[in-house]
């Protein structure tokens, strides 16, 4: 059993470690990230709207 708490210890500590690494991005750098992610998928479910309206219409002419 202990064994196992001092595993848990070294990797509690190897977190605090990298967590320290971690470059967090500023509230502007966060808004335009944001906004680009909005934008492309947006973008990708207009382009999934139209090419699935334009295969239910070939179909639909086809049928």
């Amino acid at each position: 059993m202990n064994k196992y708490i001092g595993k848990a210890g070294q990797y509690y500590r190897d977190v605090v470690v990298e967590m320290r690494k971690v470059v967090w991005p500023t509230k502007d750098e966060l808004k335009e990230q944001t906004l680009v992610v909005l934008t492309v998928s947006g973008l990708l479910a207009l382009f999934t709207f139209l090419v699935d309206w334009v295969i239910n219409f070939v179909m639909g002419k086809l049928l």
